[in-house]
């Protein structure tokens, strides 16, 4: 399982569990192919998992498997590095298949001096009384990530459901992409 969380006193956390490739078969293809068109030369899909918790408390736990294009789980990786290398400010995450959202960017010096209190503000982009006017980035980091609640339970993209707000530093944006990689790596050639 990959996990984005800082353990704070608040902690919480989305979890990420891939579980099996999964692929669209016809009745004219070889049982051997494990690669299968789909419109595009080739696409492989991933079985996952999902949850948001608070402390030890779960707030929402996946109806079903749910999938999700092996690119998008590469690009997701790829751009979480360059989140922790500096590359980038932020990730902006909505797959192809749109069970869930992920937004993470860097707070500015200023953002991250406001209290915990004008996270509202923060998330409206509005100006608010912090001392730091800075706009360098901080080493923290902005998570908004929700799920799509009427995919989950209904097939029909709806676009709301359950949600956290949350912050991390950039080595959980580090440990939650090598924990994908990881998840990726266990299920084994396709």
């Amino acid at each position: 399982m990959a996990t984005l969380t800082h353990n704070n006193k608040y902690p919480c956390a989305f979890d990420l569990t891939l579980s099996e490739w999964e692929r669209y078969s016809s009745e004219k293809e070889d049982s051997n192919i494990e690669m299968v068109p789909l419109g595009e030369p080739y696409t492989l899909w991933v079985k996952y998992r999902m949850a948001l918790r608070v402390g030890d408390r779960v707030l929402y736990e996946s109806e079903k498997d749910t999938t999700l294009l092996l690119e998008d789980i590469r690009r997701l990786i790829k751009e979480l590095r360059q989140l922790t290398n500096g590359k980038k400010d932020g990730v902006a995450f909505d797959p192809i298949e749109p069970d869930f959202g992920l937004v993470i960017r860097n707070l500015t010096e200023s953002d991250a001096s406001v209290t915990i209190s004008s996270a509202a503000e923060i998330r409206a982009e509005m100006p608010t009384d912090a001392t730091s006017q800075s706009t360098d980035p901080s080493g923290l980091f902005d998570v908004n990530v929700w799920i799509d609640h009427p995919n989950q339970v209904d097939r029909f993209y709806g676009g709301y459901g359950p949600g956290l707000y949350f912050f991390v530093e950039s080595p959980d944006i580090g440990r939650f992409a090598d924990q994908l990689q990881a998840e990726l790596d266990m299920l084994g050639s396709y």
